[in-house]
């Protein structure tokens, strides 16, 4: 396998006992993590926490391997025991969630209150509006950088539009009129923390940052000062079911997690400034190979969000092992075989409209809402604790290509996933 990624310090961060402090170590994708770490980063300095002596022995087991590496109590509705476990890490990586909502906001409160820099994996919008709203003003005095969405949700679209935007500025010289991102290929399991999730909003509208979320309509997650812009629909596609691209050159309908990306997207575009006077329009789609297969696609994710919408089936479908449940994922063979591929078409804001176009591929890391999602999360955490020279300069709650950028990209790329712009 490859190399540890660079920068892999034997040291925590001055008065920090730990370079990373893992949150949710035991749950599915969390001990994922902590396997990855162990492998990759055997010299690291970090702890990893569980609410229970028995799920802490458990850890123990996974942590052998790493000499430097601790596993401790950590119950996170207990105030003086996440601020003691706060105040220890350079970063905390949260994957104590399915849903986080009810779970994150403590956390991210005492990050911002400490200076440590946070990152989860959840794809709740809400979420992460709440998050803005509270604490950016609170994490950005600290210097705190505070990222959610850091796997699958939504790294991959946010990279890619980063790439292209930047290729565009530096072959083209000129802001981009459009980013179109493109769900070319996936395959992977169900993540049962992700329905768990998506249930848990549907069932409570009354959640932080809801409200807010819907007053914002098409740009939930801009930042204060964000002006919005030329989008009107959550994922740039105005009502489109299956439709031929003619930039992309296949036929495609929505993307299922597009009302997650492109929010994050969007706000990247808002605090990086993608577009120029006239804003810059941004879009997410999956790729689909015929109009025929687009149809009978969507036919089936409807039949299958009807279900999952109403409690009953939904129930069933859980009981039925139909769908995971929270905590639970693919065997080791999905996780194993796993894919994904996007990519962003950039447009330029000039006469001749030139093209950009950026890849970001699993390459050796997985099945995408597990293994892969994993992997970004664990080197988006290092890239703060080791390189927070080469992350943004001040602090608060932001998005990845904001706050890690070309640094994280590397790190990404040196760990077996590939980023990259067509010549």
């Amino acid at each position: 396998s490859p190399s540890a990624a660079p920068y892999s310090s034997p040291s925590a961060t001055p008065m920090r006992s730990y370079d990373v402090v893992v949150l949710g170590a035991s749950g599915f994708t969390g001990r994922l993590a902590v396997q990855y770490l162990n492998e990759r980063y055997s010299s690291l300095n970090y702890a990893v926490t569980a609410r229970s002596t028995t799920k802490l022995e458990q850890l123990k087991q996974m942590i052998s391997g790493s000499p430097n590496a601790v596993a401790t109590l950590c119950d996170v509705t207990d105030p003086l025991s996440l601020d003691s476990v706060v105040r220890s890490a350079s970063c905390v990586l949260n994957f104590a969630g399915s849903p986080f909502i009810d779970k994150a906001l403590p956390v991210v409160e005492a990050c911002a209150k400490h200076g440590t820099h946070y990152v989860d994996i959840t794809g709740e919008v809400p979420l992460h509006r709440a998050s803005y709203d509270r604490y950016h003003k609170a994490a950005a005095e600290s210097g705190a950088i505070i990222l959610h969405q850091c796997g699958f949700d939504s790294v991959p679209a946010d990279l890619c539009a980063y790439l292209a935007v930047k290729a565009m500025r530096e072959r083209h010289d000129c802001q981009c009129s459009e980013v179109r991102l493109i769900m070319a290929d996936s395959k992977g399991g169900v993540s049962g923390g992700t329905l768990a999730s998506g249930a848990h909003l549907i069932a409570n509208r009354d959640l932080p940052g809801m409200a807010e979320v819907k007053a914002r309509g098409a740009y939930p997650l801009d930042p204060a000062d964000g002006t919005g812009g030329p989008d009107t629909s959550f994922d740039g596609r105005n009502g489109a079911l299956v439709s031929y691209d003619v930039l992309a050159r296949t036929w495609t309908m929505p993307f299922i997690m597009s009302g997650v990306n492109v929010p994050l997207v969007r706000k990247s575009a808002a605090l990086l400034g993608y577009g120029a006077q006239d804003g810059c329009r941004i879009s997410e789609a999956a790729a689909c190979k015929s109009r025929l297969e687009g149809i009978r696609n969507l036919f089936a994710i409807g039949i299958g969000g009807f279900f999952f919408v109403l409690p009953p089936t939904r129930w069933l479908l859980l009981k039925l092992g139909i769908i995971p449940s929270p905590g639970e994922g693919p065997n080791e063979h999905t996780r194993e075989t796993g894919h994904f591929h996007e990519y962003a078409i950039a447009v330029g804001a000039k006469e001749g409209a030139p093209v950009v176009k950026a890849h970001m591929r699993s390459g050796d890391a997985g099945d995408p809402g597990y293994k892969a999602t994993a992997r970004m999360a664990c080197e988006a955490a290092l890239t703060l604790a080791l390189q927070r020279s080469d992350c943004h300069k001040q602090g608060g709650v932001l998005t990845p290509a904001v706050a890690l950028g070309d640094a994280y990209i590397k790190r990404l790329q040196v760990s077996g996933m590939e980023l990259n712009v067509d010549s």
